[in-house]
C-alpha cells in the first residue's frame, strides 16, 4: 500500500502522446466510509474504487466517502449529487435524501498513550479527519486530497433494487464526478432499537460555544431539543438528567415536598423525539479527598430551601433520601418512566473504594427498592448492590468470568470506553486509532450479547476541538460545536452504521426465532435464534482483543446477515446448528455435531451424505468437515426450490512426521 498515494502517468515522447497522457486537474475516487482519508494522501490506496457502492435496508441511513484530489491546486471546490434513480424504473430517491460535508481535521501532536504503534491510523503529530464540516466550498492545496463524506437516507417505502446517480465536484472551470450505485435490500430497518447507547453531554458549555447565557431562554430549549433530535438520529436511545433539576423544600413541620417540573421539562424534551427508551440519573455518592483515588465515598449532601425564613439548609443523604427517592420512585410511577429509569451510586468504583460504594447502593436499595441501578465499573464486586453493570471494556477482557457470572445471576451487561485511560488492543475511540473500531463496538455488542453501551464524551469540548483536542484526543465529543447547532464527526457516524449493524444481526435472530416459534416442542428445543447471528459476528470480532479493522470483511458479515435472513424466507427454509459454532478451530478428522430444522418434504445432503429430516422438520448429523477446506456444506431442495449452505471451520494443521 502506498502511503503517497500518486498514481504515476508515464508520458512517451511527442506532443500527441504527452497530450493523451495529460492528468486531470481533479480526480476523484471511492474510498470505504469507515477510512479516514488523509489530505496529504498518507495510507491512500494505490488503485482506489472508480464507483462508490453501498448497499442498505429501507428507513435506514447509510454512508459513503470519496476523495478529491487537483493536481494543480482548487480555489472554491463544490460538490453536487443527484437523485438516485432505481434500474429499468421511474422510482427515485431524491437529491434532497443525499447529503454531504466536506471533512476536516483535528490536530493531534501526540498519540494515546498505552497504545501499540499498529493500534494507531499513524503516527503524530498529524492533523486527523473527522469533523463533518458546515462549509459548501474549500480550497484544496495542490497534490492533495480532500474527502467528501455522503450520508443517504434510504426512505422506509423505498422499492428494492439497484438505484444509481453520480456525485460531481467543480473548481473554477475543472470538473470530474463518480457514479454511485446504491442496493436496497427488500428489509426495513426496524425503528425500535434492540441495544441500548448512551453519550453523557453537557449544557455548561452552551454559553461558550453556542452563545447562550441562561437556561430559561428560548435559545437554550431550541439547542436542548437540537441536542435530543441528534441524539436520536443517531439511535442514540439513553439520555442523562441530573437531579439537580428537582427542587427541594423544608417544610415547618421537618417534611420535605419536591417540585419535579423542572425535571420534567428537561426531560421531556428526549421523551418526544419518540425514540428513548431509558433515562438515567441520580449520582447520590461522591468520594472523599484525593478525588478517584480515594478511599472513602459518602452520600452527597443537598440543598433544600426552608419554608419558614427562605434560606437554604444543606441536609446530609441519610438524612435527604429516606424522604426524597421514595417521593421520586412515585413521581416516575405516576409519569410512566418509573420502569425506563437507570439510576447511578457513584461513577467508576475500583477496588480500592468498593466498599464504601456497596454502602452507599445498598442505602439506596433500602430507601427505593424499584429503581434499578447502574453504573460504571472498574471492579467485579458488585454482587447484590448493582443491577446494570457497566465495566471498562479492558476490565470486562480481562476479568470476562467474573462479569459473566454476574450476569448469570441475573444482571444486565454493558461496557464502556474511555480513550487514554483504557488499556489493551482493544477497541477505542480516540481521533488517533483507525475509525472503524467506533463502528465495531456495536458489533462487540452482539457478539457477546451485550445489551447496551455508555461513552461520557457527547460535547466535553475544549475551548478549541480542533486546534487544541487536549490530552483525550477528541475522545471527549462525537459532535463539534457550531454556534446554532452541532457538526456531526466520523466517529459519530460511524456510531450509527454500528448500531444499524446491530440491527441486521437482530434481523436474522428475530427470522429464526419467529420460525421456531411454529415448530414443534421438540424441534424448537434443538433452536438458539442467536446462534448464526453470533457466528456472523465472529466473522469480524472474534474475541475483545481479536477484531478486523478491515472494512470490507465487515461489510461481507453485514451483506451475508442480510441475505440469509432474506433467504429464510425462500422455500425450501433450512436453518442449520452446528457444535462448535463457524469458525471454530477444530481437530482434523473430527466431527461436527449438526442439528436444524428444514421445511417438511426437503431432501437434505450433508457433505454429499443424505440425511434424514423427521416428519416435523428435525434433522440430525455428525459430519466431518471437507479436509481441504474445511467446510460443512448443506444441500436442500424441495418441489419448491434448493439451497445451498455452508459452515467453515478451521482445521489443526497436520504435525509434520519426525
Amino acid at each position: 500500500m502506498s502511503r503517497k498515494g500518486v498514481l504515476p502517468c508515464f508520458a512517451a515522447a511527442g506532443l500527441a502522446a504527452a497530450s493523451a497522457c495529460a492528468e486531470p486537474a481533479l480526480e476523484m475516487f471511492a474510498v470505504s466510509d469507515a477510512v479516514r482519508v488523509f489530505e496529504d494522501g498518507y495510507g491512500f490506496p494505490d488503485k482506489p474504487a472508480q464507483e462508490i457502492s453501498v448497499f442498505g435496508l429501507r428507513g435506514e441511513i447509510v454512508s459513503a466517502q470519496c476523495a478529491v484530489r487537483a493536481r494543480r491546486g482548487a480555489a472554491g471546490l463544490t460538490v453536487s449529487v443527484g437523485p438516485l434513480a432505481r434500474d429499468g424504473s421511474a422510482d427515485r430517491i431524491p437529491a434532497e435524501s443525499v447529503s454531504w460535508n466536506f471533512v476536516s481535521g483535528v490536530l493531534v501532536l501526540t498519540n494515546t498513550p498505552k497504545l501499540k504503534s499498529e493500534d494507531l491510523t499513524r503516527k503524530a503529530p498529524a492533523r486527523f479527519p473527522d469533523c463533518l464540516a458546515a462549509e459548501r466550498a474549500c480550497d484544496v492545496a495542490a497534490g492533495a486530497l480532500k474527502a467528501v463524506y455522503l450520508t443517504v437516507r434510504i426512505p422506509a417505502a423505498a422499492e428494492p433494487g439497484v438505484y444509481r446517480g453520480r456525485v460531481a465536484v467543480r473548481a473554477g472551470g475543472d470538473e470530474a464526478s463518480l457514479p454511485v450505485a446504491l442496493t436496497v435490500y427488500p428489509l426495513t430497518l426496524p425503528e425500535q432499537r434492540h441495544v441500548l447507547a448512551t453519550e453523557w453531554f453537557s449544557t455548561g458549555v452552551f454559553k461558550k460555544h453556542h452563545g447562550i447565557d441562561s437556561e430559561q431562554s428560548d435559545r437554550f430549549w431550541q439547542m436542548l431539543r437540537l441536542y435530543a433530535e441528534n441524539m436520536a438520529e443517531h439511535r442514540q436511545n439513553v439520555f442523562e438528567i441530573g437531579l439537580g433539576h428537582i427542587q427541594s423544600v423544608l417544610e415547618k413541620d421537618g417534611k420535605l415536598r419536591f417540585d419535579f417540573s423542572a425535571f420534567d421539562r428537561y426531560a421531556q424534551v428526549f421523551w418526544d423525539t419518540g425514540r428513548m427508551d431509558a433515562m438515567e440519573t441520580g449520582f447520590v455518592a461522591g468520594r472523599g479527598k484525593g478525588g478517584w483515588s480515594s478511599r472513602e465515598m459518602h452520600l452527597e449532601s443537598y440543598g433544600v430551601k426552608q419554608e419558614a425564613d427562605g434560606k437554604v439548609k444543606r441536609l446530609s443523604g441519610e438524612e435527604f433520601l429516606p424522604q426524597f427517592l421514595p417521593a421520586f420512585v412515585a413521581h416516575l410511577r405516576e409519569k410512566g418512566w418509573l420502569g425506563k429509569t437507570l439510576f447511578h451510586i457513584c461513577d467508576e468504583p475500583a477496588n480500592h473504594n468498593v466498599l464504601a460504594w456497596r454502602e452507599a447502593a445498598e442505602f439506596v436499595r433500602r430507601c427505593a427498592p424499584e429503581l434499578r441501578r447502574i453504573d460504571a465499573i472498574e471492579t467485579p464486586h458488585c454482587q447484590g448492590c448493582l443491577e446494570v453493570w457497566v465495566p471498562k471494556l479492558d476490565h470486562l477482557a480481562t476479568w470476562q468470568n467474573a462479569y459473566e457470572e454476574a450476569r448469570r445471576g441475573g444482571n444486565e451487561l454493558w461496557f464502556y470506553t474511555v480513550g487514554i485511560f483504557q488499556g489493551g488492543s482493544l477497541m477505542n475511540k480516540t481521533v488517533d486509532v483507525p475509525l472503524i473500531e467506533t463502528r465495531l463496538m456495536h458489533w462487540l455488542n452482539y457478539r457477546y450479547d451485550l445489551k447496551g453501551y455508555l461513552h461520557w464524551g457527547f460535547n466535553h469540548w475544549t475551548d478549541d476541538p480542533w486546534n487544541a483536542p487536549g490530552q483525550h484526543r477528541g475522545d471527549g465529543w462525537h459532535v463539534y460545536p457550531a454556534r446554532d447547532g452541532l457538526l456531526d464527526s466520523l466517529r459519530w457516524e460511524q456510531m450509527r452504521n454500528g448500531l444499524q449493524d446491530y440491527e441486521c444481526l437482530w434481523l436474522l435472530e428475530d427470522k429464526i426465532r419467529q420460525i421456531r416459534a411454529t415448530l414443534s416442542p421438540r424441534a424448537a428445543g434443538y433452536l438458539d435464534p442467536r446462534r448464526r447471528g453470533v457466528e456472523i459476528a465472529s466473522r469480524v470480532v472474534a474475541t475483545y482483543t481479536d477484531f478486523s479493522r478491515d472494512p470490507e470483511a465487515l461489510y461481507a458479515a453485514r451483506r451475508q446477515a442480510i441475505e440469509e435472513t432474506l433467504a429464510l424466507s425462500r422455500s425450501p427454509v433450512v436453518v442449520l446448528q452446528t457444535e462448535p459454532p463457524e469458525h471454530s478451530v477444530v481437530a482434523n478428522n473430527c466431527a461436527i455435531d449438526i442439528c436444524g430444522w428444514a421445511e417438511p418434504g426437503t431432501r437434505l445432503t450433508i457433505n454429499r451424505q443424505e440425511a434424514t429430516v423427521q416428519p416435523d422438520g428435525l434433522f440430525l448429523a455428525q459430519v466431518q468437515p471437507a479436509r481441504d477446506t474445511g467446510t460443512i456444506t448443506v444441500e436442500a431442495e424441495s418441489a419448491k426450490g434448493r439451497a445451498v449452505l455452508e459452515r467453515r471451520f478451521q482445521l489443526q494443521v497436520q504435525p509434520a512426521a519426525k
